[in-house]
Formats: structure tokens, sequence, C-alpha cells
């Protein structure tokens, strides 16, 4: 993960040097965010009684940098602060009692997309499609974890603390659950939407993005089999709707052009 992010910087430096020699191309400098709905598929409920999916809300906010080689060929990259998870609501029988258990996980993801860009269209909107690889960087994970409206606890589970993979025992029920996940994801990126110009040189850009996880988000030590005694690697799903408002800096300062 630390080489793709080396990748990453390196191309938006190379691309911002090579701006010196390219008469008229622009750098763009923008913000954005996204309202999405997020899943994490396949569930770990660490050898317990699984609970249903229910549907989970995220968001994101991001700080853009890109380059336009032409009018139609672009790079862009993002700083992207993302709220992710998974919600689970539903029965949830337990030592012979059931229970109702609400189970509502966030993942709080730095994630660093890097897209190639396409836009087409005449006039001053612009159909565009957006694709690459992104980079995550897990920033925090936690739950909030009840069974019929009362916290997880000792008083309530049958088995208020479990052993992971590597012998240590933990608390399946606890707030702060970062350890049980892998620092990094790695995962594709789509954005079909399209740049609505409000002047030569800035825009508002809107689309519909999804993002599917490639890798394993469960650390090694929580992979732990459910009750029919297998084991399927986790991964992060959103999708949702994206826009922002992007500047684009003539860099070879053409003082003619008007804002």
């Amino acid at each position: 993960m630390k080489k793709i992010l080396v990748i990453v910087v390196g191309l938006v430096i190379l691309v911002s040097l090579n701006t010196q020699a390219q008469k008229g191309k622009e750098i763009i400098l923008g913000v954005g965010g996204a309202f999405t709905t997020v899943w994490i598929i396949n569930q770990s409920f660490y050898g317990e009684p699984e609970v249903d999916y229910a549907p989970k809300i995220g968001y994101a906010g991001s700080l853009n940098l890109g380059y336009n080689f032409t009018e139609s060929i672009s790079v862009i990259t993002e700083l992207q602060y993302s709220l992710q998870g998974q919600k689970y609501d539903g029965d949830q029988k337990i030592g012979g009692t059931e229970y109702k258990a609400l189970r509502d996980i966030d993942l709080r993801y730095l994630n660093i997309p890097l897209f190639f860009k396409y836009a087409f269209g005449s006039g001053g909107t612009k159909f565009r499609f957006m694709a690459g690889p992104q980079v995550g960087i897990l920033l925090g994970a936690n739950q909030d974890y009840t069974r019929d409206g009362k916290k997880y606890s000792s008083d309530l589970a049958a088995f208020p603390s479990q052993l992971n993979l590597e012998g240590e025992s933990f608390q399946p029920g606890a707030s702060d659950i970062t350890e049980r996940y892998e620092k990094t994801d790695f995962s594709l990126v789509i954005d079909i939407g399209a740049d609505v110009h409000l002047s030569d040189l800035l825009y508002i850009s809107g689309g519909i993005r999804g993002h599917y996880g490639l890798m394993e988000i469960n650390a090694v030590p929580y992979q732990i089999k459910n009750l029919d005694g297998e084991y399927t690697a986790s991964k992060n799903l959103w999708g949702g709707i994206y826009v922002g408002i992007n500047y684009k800096l003539d860099v070879q300062g053409y003082s003619q052009r008007s804002f």
C-alpha cells in the first residue's frame, strides 16, 4: 500500500511540474462531497449468530487536485474523508434466549483515488466518465451494539468475551474496534456524471459514484469462522451522489482570460 501511495503522489508531482512546459494546460483545484449508501459485503460476527442487514447512510468530503491534458482527457486525485461501515438489525438467539439486536459499525477512512477522466460534449455542459484505483487508510472504527435496547454487556451475552485467532481475549460488543480491521484498503471507483461550467474556469461537477473494495478488511486475528464453520472475506462497498465545485488554474497565467 505504501508503494501505491508513493506512485499516486509521484504522478501528481510530475503532472504539476509538467504544466510549466505545456501551454494551455490547466490545473484543477476543488472541493466536493457525497451522500452514500454503505455496506460491508459478508458479515463478521465472530462466531455469534448473524443479524439481518439494514440500510446505512454514509458521507464523504474531499479536496481535489487534477490536471487537464486536453479538453477531454484529465487525471484527478482527491484527499477524501469517508464514513463507511454497516448496520445490522434483527433477531439474534444466544444461549436459548432471543434478543432484538442492533449493531451499527462506523469505519472512517482517508481515501486517495486516482481518476482517469474522459469528458465529451459541447457548450457549457460536458458529460464525463471517471474510473481508477483508490487507496483507503483506516482512521478509526467504532460500533454501537445493543440487545433489546441495552448495550451489549456481560449481563446480556452468554459469552461476553471471546478469543481471537491469536488466542487474545476481546469483547465482541466493545465500542472501539479499530484493531479488528486492516489499516489499508484498495478498491476501484467509477464516477459517471457531468460538469456544468459557470465560466471559462469555474464549474460544478455532479455524478453517480460507486466504490467496490478488492481487499479483505478484517484483520487476520479476527477472521473468525461463523456458526457453520465457514469464513468469507468482508469487503467495503458504497455508492451515491457526488457534487463538487472546481476551479481551473491557467498555468500559463493568461491575463486575457476572464474569470
